[in-house]
């Protein structure tokens, strides 16, 4: 692949034409998903490896258009529905014979691969997409045609709406489109005893701030979705609970040693998020308060160390 890649906001640097439709390629992030529509005059041209795959709707089409597969020319005619497919990290060459208006939507890497991951319930090590010069697909073309439609509109909604047009696009082009090297499922199935060591290190070196799923899914290298089912198989609880766990083990030894450390102090200390989260708690799985756990081991803390 090569080293520069082409982004969305420099296809005009390559395709000589004009921007019909600012779309959202300023302003998504660049691991997301985002559109812009273009008028290119006729021509030919060479485009270089892209860093995003890349969806054409067809809004004025051509009776020739031509495309080159490495070898020969092949000859095609656009007309409704037509969608063109093009990989990321490889340069493609073309031709049409009169000016042309289409939409673009660009896919990122990351995001192509995360809704891989939920559809596959694996983690995929990687994605592969052909180039498609030409394909008749009405279902793809309406959902293009209606992530635009949304971009562009100003109603109540339109953001979220958006988003899950982006999702059912990813779905749709991983059933018809796209091949995947799925993880080898006896690396992906368990944490190695290294990996549970580093993660135990990072919770209870962060137990008193918020820890996220994501946070520990990043520590293991598994996606979210799929750490979640390899950590309730290995430790039988979900990573929440298993937290609270640790939170809990914490303030036990903090109430257990120091005695003029205020309650309120201590739950923070464990990431509670306030006293009454930690007295719940307590309550809940030793049946005492903090303040009654405090109380009754100290005194045989105390004790102990008088009879020695």
């Amino acid at each position: 692949m090569s080293a520069i890649l082409l982004t969305p906001e420099k296809m005009l640097d390559v395709i000589p034409g004009e921007v019909t439709i600012n779309g959202t390629v300023e302003t998504a992030s660049d691991n997301g998903m985002s559109i812009r529509g273009y008028r290119f005059d006729k021509t030919e041209v060479s485009i270089p490896c892209m860093r995003d795959y890349e969806l054409v709707r067809w809004k004025s089409g051509t009776s020739n258009l031509g495309f080159h597969d490495g070898k020969q020319w092949q000859k095609w005619s656009v007309g409704d529905n037509d969608v063109t497919i093009l990989t990321r990290g490889e340069s493609s060459r073309w031709y049409w014979m009169n000016d042309i208006e289409v939409s673009h939507i660009y896919i990122s890497q990351t995001m192509m691969a995360k809704v891989a991951n939920e559809v596959f319930q694996q983690d995929v090590d990687r994605v592969f997409v052909d180039h498609c010069p030409i394909i008749n697909d009405a279902t793809l073309s309406r959902l293009m045609a209606a992530y635009e439609m949304e971009c562009l509109s100003g109603e109540p909604g339109s953001s979220l709406f958006a988003q899950t047009l982006e999702i059912q696009m990813c779905i749709h082009l991983l059933r018809q489109y796209v091949r995947c090297d799925l993880r080898d499922n006896d690396q992906a199935s368990r944490l190695t005893h290294l990996k549970r060591d580093q993660l135990q290190q990072y919770i209870d070196s962060h137990l008193s701030n918020p820890i996220s799923v994501k946070d520990m899914a990043a520590i293991v290298d598994l996606s979210p979705s799929y750490f979640v089912r390899v950590f309730g198989a290995v430790y039988g609880v979900s990573p929440h609970q298993y937290v609270q766990s640790r939170r809990l083990k914490k303030a036990e030894r903090i109430l257990s040693t120091v005695r003029d450390v205020p309650l309120k102090a201590v739950a923070m200390d464990c990431g509670f998020s306030d006293q009454s989260h930690m007295t719940r708690l307590f309550q809940e799985k030793l049946f005492m308060t903090p303040k009654q756990y405090r109380e009754k081991n100290v005194s045989r803390l105390f004790c102990s160390s008088a009879l020695q």
